[in-house]
């Protein structure tokens, strides 16, 4: 069994003890029996084949199917990435409740997993802590004075928490992501990718859509924002959280669409070092 560490949530401390943990316990499962054939009701016979293949062999389906508010897309055969990853957490949530169920001895793996879920969960030490665990950070961006301390700063938040090509995951809540792999034109050698980022929602539509559901999770988004201000102790929460939506607003209008990302010819955007100097000043 081999595993991609790149597919793994971000709490990597968690799932790198799993690693330590033995997985027998789901390499027997019981498989289902496939079935194969031509599923015709989700055909749209009404579409000529030679028009649009992908309507006709796919057009009842897509007509009958929503795609869940969580998720990017669905797969006909529910084979999609999220299942296996909404799996993936469900096997690990098992063997993380196991360790702590068996109580095992000091120093053993089973024992450091259960240690590390109790000081996850223990929200009395955790909220006598306050943001003390944070000011260093708080304060290293309070001093910054001008856009070179911030490209400083940003440069050093960058890690490599995306991975377009192998797992699908465009996501990044950071201002860039970074993803480092073979190159598109040149595969003998590693490039490093930046992807946009900069949003904490999902995606771009987040903040443009103007669907009522989209409007509401803005709204409720917006008083997060400002709930987490006031438990910081900042002054004006409201206020701050109206500019952290606004400042996210102006990068989504911004943004490619997530269709555009997919597609390799818009994607593939070589940038030599002096090219920073002119396709974003102040990063180079």
């Amino acid at each position: 069994m081999k595993f991609m560490l790149g597919s793994l949530p971000r709490n990597a401390a968690a799932y790198a003890l799993l690693a330590l943990v033995h997985l027998t316990a789901y390499s027997q499962e019981a498989s289902t029996p496939e079935t194969h054939g031509i599923v015709v009701a989700n055909m749209d016979r009404s579409v000529k084949p030679g028009d649009d293949f992908y309507r006709y062999a796919n057009g009842d389906w897509i007509k009958r199917t929503e795609i869940p508010p969580d998720r990017r897309y669905i797969d006909p055969n529910g084979l999609d990435f999220d299942d296996s990853n909404d799996l993936t957490r469900k096997r690990i949530a098992s063997l993380i409740e196991e360790a702590v169920r068996t109580n095992a001895p000091a120093g053993s793996n089973a024992r450091k997993i259960a240690d590390f879920y109790h000081s996850y969960m223990d929200e009395a030490a955790i909220e006598a802590k306050g943001i003390a665990p944070l000011r260093p950070k708080l304060d290293a961006i309070a001093v910054i004075r001008d856009k070179h301390e911030l490209a400083r700063a940003i440069g050093e938040s960058l890690r490599a928490d995306v991975d377009a090509v192998n797992i699908d995951n465009f996501h990044t809540a950071n201002l860039f992501g970074l993803f480092v792999g073979p190159g598109f034109n040149d595969p003998e050698h590693y490039t490093a990718y930046l992807l946009q980022g900069g949003l904490e929602m999902p995606d771009r539509e987040y903040y443009l859509s103007t669907s009522d559901s989209m409007r509401d999770v803005r709204t409720r988004y917006q008083a997060h924002v400002s709930a987490l201000f006031k438990l910081a102790g900042f002054s004006e929460p409201e206020l701050r959280a109206q500019h952290i939506i606004k400042l996210e607003y102006a990068i989504a209008e911004k943004h490619i669409p997530l269709a555009d990302s997919h597609d390799i010819s818009k994607a593939n955007n070589t940038w030599k070092q002096a090219d920073f100097a002119a396709h974003a000043p102040g990063l180079d």
